[in-house]
């Protein structure tokens, strides 16, 4: 038992590690779409701000694997939580668009090496399962955290000290990087830019990570505010913030559970029902739903996102290349995404999109759900 324990630290520092450095981030989702002139951005820079950060790890993902190679994997994390800490400082900071452009490049940088790291320690415990379970819910803790207090700050202290004070928050991710102790470098793979056509599983992931971590999350500020027009910026940021707790506090107790239901009735049932559960909560809350929708999309999108390590693994040999590369293409789905919803927020055009993206999803589920063999073909 002493010695499982042991072995489970490693993870628990990593995914520590990991969650802090989310702090910052997990707030300014909820923060700018509704605030964005109090750090003088224009509405229309909103989306690339939110995104730029996932379009640097798109580029990254597959640079991060030689740089752990190279350098191994303490150094590293323990230079992107330290680069995560100055991120979030500097998000207040009102410097420009420029500077805040650079910040979320920065930050992009870190979270692909702190979450490769994370999985990437957690899949060295011998039961993968509770270790990927257990980051998973120490991850999500961290930005759960700033979602809260954040709000309370709002109507007290200005933007700058906010992010200040989250920042600060954000310091001991720094402390667990560096109580992290080296582990066994995999070998140096041949750096190649080469391009394949993504699997079903990826397409599927790509497209909801488009919808739901993109497209969503960016517009959940707009969406509350057709639905309650009377209430005020502070209200709504508050209420944003409070939609995207949930989230965070499904993934908090559901990974476990997801786990548990993958192993008793198969990971492809349970991933494609959660698909179809999106959808349904997808239409509801672009059809004056918006609440109802919105509980139904970020209740099973986590189910979802549980369970695509293990699904991207499957039966792969080199477990770490496969997650990396699931990461790619959810990352290029949300970076998009929030991309889309930037430029949304000025039009009225979503009632049009999401029956698309639905119909899109379905398909794609179809086409996982044969290739699984979960029915006859």
């Amino acid at each position: 038992m002493q010695k499982h324990i042991d072995e489970l630290k490693l993870p628990m520092y990593a995914s520590f590690s990991l969650t802090f450095a989310l702090m910052g981030d997990a707030f300014l989702y909820s923060f700018l779409p509704v605030n964005a002139p109090s750090i003088h951005v224009p509405i229309i820079w909103i989306g690339t701000i939110l995104s730029i950060n996932r379009f640097t790890r798109i580029v990254l993902n597959p640079l991060i694997l030689r740089v752990f190679s190279r350098l191994g994997f303490r150094l590293p994390m323990i230079f992107a939580a330290i680069a995560a800490v100055f991120a979030t400082a500097g998000y207040g900071s009102g410097f420009g668009i420029t500077i805040l452009l650079l910040l979320r490049i920065l930050w992009g940088i870190s979270y692909s090496v702190l979450r490769v790291g994370a999985i990437t320690y957690a899949m060295d415990y011998p039961q993968k399962g509770l270790a990927l379970g257990l980051s998973q819910s120490i991850v999500e803790s961290g930005p759960l955290l700033a979602l809260l207090i954040g709000p309370l700050l709002f109507d007290v202290i200005s933007p700058s000290l906010i992010f200040a004070v989250i920042a600060i928050l954000s310091t001991p991710g720094i402390y667990f990087a560096i109580k992290l102790k080296e582990r066994d470098r995999a070998p140096v793979r041949q750096f190649t830019f080469k391009v394949s056509f993504p699997s079903i599983f990826n397409r599927l992931a790509f497209l909801g990570a488009f919808a739901v971590e993109g497209m969503l999350v960016v517009l959940i500020g707009a969406q509350l505010m057709d639905a309650r027009p009377d209430w005020s910026a502070v209200e709504i940021t508050a209420a944003a913030a409070g939609f995207l707790s949930f989230r965070r506090i499904c993934s908090l107790f559901i990974s476990p559970f997801a786990g548990w239901a993958a192993d008793r009735h198969g990971l492809p049932n349970i991933y494609s029902g959660s698909i179809l559960l999106i959808c349904s909560g997808l239409l509801l809350a672009t059809n004056g739903w918006a609440i109802t929708g919105l509980l139904v999309v970020f209740t099973f999108y986590n189910v979802n996102a549980s369970l695509a390590a293990g699904a991207a693994s499957a039966g792969k040999a080199d477990v770490t290349h496969a997650v990396s590369n699931n990461a790619t293409f959810r990352d290029a789905g949300s970076a998009f995404g929030a991309l889309a919803g930037g430029f949304l927020l000025a039009n009225d055009h979503l009632h049009l999109m999401y029956p698309a993206i639905v119909v899109l999803l379905i398909f794609f589920t179809w086409k996982y759900h044969r290739q699984s063999n979960v029915f006859p073909a």
